[in-house]
């Protein structure tokens, strides 16, 4: 397996995105391209694990900077392959985001999960996790 950045335009998107689009579901190929190439500051990066030319997961990440924690690096995704896992890809593509996050100065690593994915919080805890917050969401209309 190797892990490899994922830029905008990058051709292994073609094996990518149906991966992130099993986290994803509602992500077509339009709404990635307007992603990458956000102006905003804080738009994810990406990275994914392939073993050969398959895509066995994707991890979505931005650096952000807190009053609560200071400096930390937010996971948006992180997803593996349905057919793939319980093979370490999950646990592989953490631990790539957090030696992203040391070597920039990060105090933490975190994200969110939603509260249905009860395989997903076993896997979280089982990688030493803390549940630390409630997340809460308002649904705005946007203004033209």
């Amino acid at each position: 397996m190797e892990i490899v950045n994922l830029p905008a335009g990058d051709p292994r998107w073609a094996q990518a995105l149906p991966i992130l689009q099993q986290l994803r579901t509602h992500m077509s190929r339009q709404d990635l391209e307007a992603v990458l190439s956000s102006p905003d500051a804080q738009r994810p990066s990406f990275f994914a694990a392939f073993d050969g030319d398959d895509c066995v997961g994707v991890c979505g990440w931005r650096l952000v900077a807190t009053t609560s924690v200071g400096r930390k690096l937010y996971v948006d995704d992180l997803v593996t392959d349905d057919s793939a896992r319980s093979r370490g890809i999950g646990s592989a593509l953490l631990a790539h985001a957090e030696e992203i996050a040391r070597r920039s100065g990060c105090a933490v690593l975190d994200l969110d999960s939603g509260v249905q994915r009860h395989g997903a919080h076993r896997f979280y805890l089982r990688e030493r996790m803390d549940i630390t917050s409630y997340h809460f969401v308002k649904r705005l209309e946007v203004l033209d």
